[in-house]
Parts: C-alpha cells; structure tokens; sequence
C-alpha cells in the first residue's frame, strides 16, 4: 500500500480527482503482480518489419524512424546510409527520428552489437518497398509501364523529365509509407554497391547538436508544472522497509508530498526544485530490516565447483575425456578470474513522467523502452498501450541501460501528485543501484602430444547470470533451474580445433545485482582461453601467433586472415627491449566478426606501473558501411580493454558497493591511453556483422600476454597492477 503521508499546494479534493485513486484517508497505487513479469524485448526483427519504419515526405525528404536506440555507437547513422543507399538520396535527403513507442511495434533491445547484422536486411527491404511505391506512382503519373521509370538522385526521370520524390506526394500533410507488395521476390539489398551511401565516411546528423549542447538528454527535458522528486535508498542489497517518518521533512521549504510504498520498499520526496531534495529525503527516519552479512561473491569461485564436479551446463563435449596425462607429453592447470565491473557511462539516467488518466507520458534515455512502457505500466497496474515512452539519447549505455529505474520511480511519484516528476540520479546511485558485470572464475586444464598440439582441453568456470541477470527475482528461481544464461557462456567455445574437449559452466545468482555488460561474457572468457593458449605456446616452445594459427579450426579460416595482418602490422614479433613486451590474442565475436590484437606494454619500475604503450587491430566485420563508425567502435573497445585490463575493479562490504564515483573505481585516463593502430578487413560478399563490442574481448587478453612477455609472471586476475606481478 502506497500511503500520501503529506502535502502541500493541493486539496485532497484535486488530488484524488487529478490522480484518479480512492480510498479512505489514503492514496493508494496498487501493484501489478502478474504472473508473467515485464521482460526485456528479445524478439529479432521479422524482413517485413522495415515497411513500418519509412516514410516519403511532402518535401522530398525520407523519415526513417530508426528502430535502434542512439547511444554513441552510431547505429542510426549506419542504418540511415542502408536507406539512402536504396532510394538513391543523400544524407541531407534523410529525416533520422527516434520513434516513440506508439509510433512503431514493439522492436528488439539494442544490446549485443545486433543493429546492423540483425536489421540491416529489414531496413533496407523498407527502403527498397518504398522507392518501388513512389517508382509505380511516377509510372502511373506520366502514363508509362513501371520499366520506362529511371530510377535517379532524389527521384526518376521518365521520357528525360525529372520526377522528384516531393512531386509524388501529394498535400502538404500527405506522406506515403511502402507497399511491401511492391518488392520483387528477387530482391537483393544494394548494400554491396560501394555506388552510393554504403562505405562513405558520413558524419553523425546529431554530432553538431551534441557538440554545441543543443541535444537533448533525459535531464535536460523540462515539461511545465514539473516537480522533482528524490527516492530514498536502501542502506545495503536486500534491504527491505519496514516503517517511516516524514516528520522532520514536512515543514521543510518547497517540499511538496512524501510518498512511502512499504510493499516496494519505496520512499519519494517531491518538491517544487531539486535543491534541498537530497536534505528531505536524509532527513526522512526510516527502519529496514537488514540481512546479515552478504553471501555472493565467495561462491562465484571455480575452487568450490571443482569440489564437487557438478557444473550446471555442458558446452560440449567432444572426443576422449580420460585421464589427463594419457598420451600427453605436457599438462599445465591454470585458474583465471576477473573481478565485478560497473558499467561507468558517462550520463548518470533521469527521467520525467507525466502520469494522466488517460496517458502516462515518459521521457528517458533506454536500450529498451519497450521493457521501459512494461515496467512503468506494471508498476501503475495501467495498461501498457496507456504509457507512451519518448525515448531520448543517451551518454552511453554499455547494457546498463536496459532498466530506467528512475522512470519507475518517477511514475510512482508523478501518480502521488498528480505532476508531471522528474527523478535524476546521482553518480553514487549509479554506482550503488545498478546491476553489475559479475565476477568471472575460470579453471583450465590443457595437455600437450608429442607434436606440440594440444590433445586435451578441459574449461570449467562459474559467473552470474547476465542476460537473466534482469529477470525480477520472484520469477528467477524458476529460469535459474531450467535455462542456460548464453550470456554468461559468450565466447567461451574457443575458436580452435581440439580433438579432445570438455567446457561447463554454472551461473549462479548472488546477492549482488548482475545484468548486461559491454560484450556480456566475451572478454571474461577471452581473458582465459586466450591466456592459456599462450601457456600452451610457451610450453610447446613456439611462437605465440604461429601456435594459434596452427590450431585453429578449419572453418574459421577468416580468423587466421586477420591474425597473419595484424602480426605484419605490429611486425610480429618485434624485437626485444628490456621492460618491454609482446602479446597476442583473437577471438570471435557472436559467431560473425573476428578480430585479433597485439598489445605491447612498457613495465615502469621507478614508478610501478605497467602502461599498454601501443595497440595493433585487425577486424573482420563484414560489409563495412561507414568506415568511421567502424574505427570508433574499434578504438572505443581498444581503450576500454585496456581500462579492463589495468584498471576496473568493484568490491562491495556487507551489501555495499565498496567505489561510488570515478575517484574510486579507477578508468583509463586520457594521458594513460596507448597509440592504436586499427585495419578493417573486408571479406568479399559478406554481410555487414556485428562492430559495437567486438574488439574488447581480445584486447584484454593480449594485454595480459604483453605483461607476460615483459616480465616473465603470468597475470591470472583482472585488474592486473604492478603488485600483482610484482609482490
């Protein structure tokens, strides 16, 4: 029950009636306990879908409603050159708009780097419809059969006179959207044409916005009568309220309404201005009850699985699993483990709500805003067609932005007072409220022949769940027991060929919230399949790059491709020079892109730090369709990995995240960043595939195998420092 403990400025009268609850003496939100919760939207696009998404406009210009949310990585731009691409236009000619969520279906999330691999095709088969619909009224208005249309810039020419696309719509508000009957059955996507938009280097139509502060981010939204409001926050993970008083906040100024919701374990301040809201909501006096301790971590610990033997997943397995030193020459054990990481975007959420009877308006920044409609409709027991999300940039997302927590807490608050609310949390709240990267423990156990190849290969490792790491934890003991969390599992079928392997793994869910994060399990994974390679390659007495070329499997022969140039590039291997040193790794990402690095780091002992001074990348991604975009995805990864590799660790007491900003949970800085060296490798006749998070897997890795090479002491947790290596 959701209790108006006070208020100021409105009669009980106006608030019932602005708001729409009864009851006797209090005001009540009823929550919506369905037995299906609101879920991410996970359903990938169908080919018809990109009809829905373009329009021709009165003034010859095309709106593309693009159905990617817009978080730095560019999939709008890329997705807008398919369009121009297709209807023969430039980038002046297109209208890129982030649609609200009742101007299109329901799409999938933008997570995973699926934007362009995944609708790409969709995007452009909409295109194609569309200029087919206006190419037949060009032919049905000049009197001519569809084959006497030349297609041309911006429009068709017919018996030599130019039709424009203005000239085919017609009135000033008319606009026309595809036919998809229009398309040929033998269409085939233009995209492999470098004729047009495709492979140009187009500059992003909100960079001069986003430079100059025009754009619009979710705290910078202002609706009028707008209140603030401020939530206060459970003292550890598992808290839960149990009784509150608003007494010392009732006279204080500008203080509007305390809303407490004891069944959610929620507590809202709203006032007219967001100064002294932080004063209000400490001075609220609140009792919770407190779990004990903090079980979690300490089971995300390989050790204690190995116990047992038992592992919740099998991989695969393949071939003889016996005994480990059977026919093997050598055998190497190793155990690898990364640390929980945050996700660290540069925008800290916010969101304005605007609940109405008859609407409830949402302004916020979210990869899903479907799931964001879900959970802001569930939380007001609404319908969700009666929630309309207008979704807004954001200051990057990284996975971490799937949830807009702040919205819920919004809609709660703006349903209390009748307001439209906003909530804009702080970077310590990002730091405390959000799920997290989980910890990664990883035990490997690999056998040499003769020969120097590797005969067995034996992986085990423990995680959380990631991408059921969302699922609201009534309903996650159920899915915890019957699926597997691909999430937790990406990247972890090396891409070598072993006649003899075993991978399992479990995802155990703690007590510490764990969700999406850049490339989910990729570069957790990568960080020990590729670290033990290069024991594998010691151990034979060969080097490093030639050890995993001739390992590699015969199916993944466009690895070895960008392998073999990015060892010219970093002129593999250079030679050696005291403090410094080589390493190399490689990896496959999302089945579809592959990428192989060389790091090389420089060991300062007058100072104890180790730097990576220089990165090499080579990346395979398919059709590339803005080179620019591409490289920026690349370095972006690049940098981060070596963040990763060097820097980022969360630790948390009793329920507490341990770093609440950026002086204590530690980045790669912009002095501390290394030179990069970045070739795209394009495989003919290949589809465009996945960039967003493709590079950071590797590039953690070959870090780690640099730090090696310089200093003889093999680096077996992440972050890895100078104590570390050198205790």
């Amino acid at each position: 029950m959701t209790e108006t403990i006070f208020k100021k400025r409105m009669h009980r009268r106006e608030f019932l009636i602005r708001t729409g609850w009864i009851a006797a003496g209090t005001t009540v939100l009823t929550s919506c306990s369905s037995l299906i919760p609101a879920l991410p939207t996970t359903g990938e696009p169908r080919l018809e879908d990109g009809v829905h998404w373009i329009q021709a406009l009165p003034d010859g210009r095309i709106r593309f409603f693009c159905p990617r949310m817009e978080m730095g990585q560019g999939a709008s731009l890329g997705l807008a050159q398919l369009v121009a691409q297709e209807l023969n236009v430039g980038q002046e000619k297109i209208e890129c708009v982030t649609p609200r969520t009742d101007q299109v279906k329901p799409f999938q999330m933008t997570v995973g780097s699926q934007s362009i691999f995944n609708f790409a095709e969709p995007v452009s088969r909409g295109a194609a419809a569309l200029r087919e619909t206006l190419k037949r009224k060009a032919a049905e208005m000049k009197g001519v059969s569809h084959d006497q249309v030349e297609e041309t810039a911006d429009g068709f020419k017919v018996a030599g006179v130019f039709i424009g696309y203005e000239g085919l719509v017609s009135g000033d508000a008319e606009i026309v959207s595809p036919d998809a009957t229009e398309l040929p059955a033998t269409y085939q996507p233009r995209w492999k044409s470098k004729k047009g938009a495709v492979g140009q280097r187009w500059k992003h139509h909100e960079t001069h916005d986003i430079v100059t502060g025009r754009m619009t981010f979710s705290r910078d939204v202002v609706v009028p009568d707008m209140l603030h409001g401020g939530v206060l926050r459970p003292p550890r993970f598992g808290a839960q309220l149990k009784k509150v008083s608003a007494d010392a906040v009732e006279d204080m100024p500008g203080v509007v309404q305390v809303v407490i919701d004891l069944e959610r374990s929620f507590v809202g301040v709203v006032a007219e201005t967001p100064f002294g809201l932080d004063e209000a909501v400490n001075a609220l006096e609140a009792v919770w009850d407190v779990p004990e301790g903090m079980s979690g971590p300490e089971v995300l610990d390989v050790r204690r699985n190995k116990k047992n033997g038992h592992y919740e997943h099998t991989l695969a397995e393949d071939g003889d699993l016996g005994g480990t030193t059977q026919g093997a020459n050598k055998v190497v054990s190793s155990v690898y483990e990364t640390s929980f990481m945050s996700h660290a975007a540069m925008e800290p959420r916010a969101s304005v709500v605007w609940v109405q009877n008859d609407e409830v308006s949402v302004w916020c920044g979210s990869q899903d805003p479907f799931f964001v409609q879900k959970r802001v409709a569930e939380v007001l027991n609404r319908k969700v067609e009666d929630v309309v999300v207008h979704s807004l940039r954001m200051g990057g997302g990284f996975g971490g932005k799937v949830f807009s927590a702040p919205s819920e807490e919004a809609a709660l608050l703006s349903a209390a007072v009748g307001r439209p609310v906003k909530v804009q949390w702080t970077r310590e709240t990002e730091f405390q409220q959000n799920y997290f990267q989980p910890k990664f423990s990883h035990a490997l156990e690999a056998s040499l022949d003769d020969s120097g190849k590797i005969l067995r290969w034996r992986h085990d490792f423990v995680s959380g769940p990631i991408i059921f790491g969302m699922v609201p934890r009534q309903f996650a003991g159920i899915i915890d027991i019957f699926v597997a969390d691909e999430g937790t599992a990406r990247g972890a079928l090396p891409p070598y060929s072993f006649a003899n392997r075993r991978i399992r793994y479990s995802d155990i869910r703690t007590e510490i919230p764990t969700g999406a994060w850049r490339g989910l399990g990729a570069a957790p994974n990568a960080f020990a399949m590729e670290s033990m390679m290069d024991e594998m390659a010691i151990l034979a007495d060969q080097d490093p790059l030639a050890f995993r070329l001739a390992h590699l499997d015969e199916k993944n022969h466009r690895l070895g491709v960008v392998l073999r140039r990015v060892g010219q590039l970093a002129n593999w291997p250079a030679p050696e020079k005291e403090g410094r040193g080589l390493g190399v790794a490689c990896a496959i990402y999302q089945k579809q892109t592959y990428v192989a690095v060389v790091a090389e780091v420089e060991i300062d002992h007058l100072n104890g730090t180790i730097n990576a001074t220089k990165l090499w990348c080579a990346q395979d991604s398919g059709l590339v369709i803005n080179p620019d975009l591409v490289e920026n995805q690349v370095l972006g990864n690049l940098t981060w990995g070596c963040s990763v590799a060097l820097k980022e660790k969360m630790t948390f007491t009793d329920g507490v995240a341990d770093q609440t900003n950026f002086d204590s949970y530690n980045i790669l800085r912009h002095d501390e960043a290394p030179t990069v060296v970045i070739e795209l490798v394009e495989t003919e006749g290949e589809s465009p595939s996945a960039v967003g998070e493709s590079a950071l897997a590797p590039t953690v890795a070959a870090i780690a195998n640099a730090i090696y090479d310089a200093t003889g002491n093999r680096p077996k947790r992440l972050p890895i420092d100078y104590e570390s290596i050198f205790p």
